[in-house]
């Protein structure tokens, strides 16, 4: 849990506890934060929060609080297309900083996990898509997946939930939030959970690209990240991942709350216009 604390000064902190006992993720985090100031000191406007105390008993640790808004807020309601067009390209630039920090390693990417984790969100039963519906989304990217499996991949050092709400925008600075799942994984991983975030990003039906987000939002976004990959292998897997959140999504929630309602609306009409384009495109 995570809980903000304020000093007597004014000075306001963020503390950060998990109470199971044993777990040894927050001191891992915790040094992380540490290992990283010195890599983003050399960046000019990114960073990652700042470590101020780590409990002896490793349950919990302080870092200084960030003021800013999350990329979520503003990619919610952005002032104008341009202003969520300058959320990609903050956030590009902080990953692709992140993504230097350790060489990476030459790897190939496959994708069978993506349909086993399909189908056993879609076996659930307690989602939204109707099974027909589904199956032939999934079965497209089956299909697709084929000449792509084995694909040259590199691993990098990862944030591992790269997500609008871990990314505090400030006045010209980005700075990233919770590295607990940070590891070496394939790099477009971070890339697509980012870009994911302009699912909820209003959106004319002509903005809309074949992975699924705004053309605009990939376009900005690879200003500032100078690592390239195929567009079919990118477009791929934020197909992957919107169908992923589509089949999520609770049935009850959808029928009795307006908001998940709308959500799931643009989340389906997002996968028709992906899907209706060549994944090349």
């Amino acid at each position: 849990m995570v809980f903000n604390l304020m000093h007597e000064t004014g000075r306001t902190l963020v503390l950060k506890k998990d109470f199971k006992a044993g777990n040894s993720w927050i001191e891992r985090e915790y040094r992380l934060f540490e290992k990283l100031q010195p890599h983003f000191t050399t960046s000019g406007k990114c960073r990652v929060v700042t470590p101020v105390y780590l409990a002896a008993d490793r349950s919990f640790h302080i870092t200084e609080f960030e003021q800013g808004r999350t990329a979520t807020d503003t990619l919610r309601n952005p002032k104008s297309p341009a202003q969520a067009n300058q959320v990609f390209r903050r956030a590009g630039a902080w990953l692709h900083h992140l993504h230097q920090f350790l060489p990476e390693e030459p790897d190939n990417i496959w994708m069978n996990w993506i349909f086993v984790e399909l189908d056993t969100a879609a076996a659930d039963g307690s989602g939204t898509t109707a099974s027909d519906h589904y199956s032939g989304y999934a079965a497209q990217l089956l299909e697709q997946s084929r000449s792509l499996q084995g694909s040259p991949c590199p691993r990098v050092f990862s944030h591992g939930d790269f997500h609008s709400g871990n990314l505090i925008l400030g006045s010209g600075t980005a700075c990233g939030l919770d590295l607990a799942y940070a590891k070496h994984k394939p790099a477009i991983y971070d890339v697509v959970d980012f870009l994911a975030s302009d699912f909820a990003t209003p959106a004319q039906p002509d903005e809309i690209g074949p992975g699924g987000v705004r053309r605009a939002s990939a376009e900005y976004f690879f200003k500032t990240y100078r690592r390239s990959f195929s567009a079919p292998l990118l477009n791929f897997h934020l197909r992957a991942r919107l169908l992923l959140e589509l089949v999520r999504n609770q049935a009850a929630e959808v029928t009795g709350n307006p908001r998940a309602r709308k959500r799931f609306d643009v989340l389906l009409a997002r996968l028709d216009h992906a899907f209706s384009q060549p994944l090349d495109g």
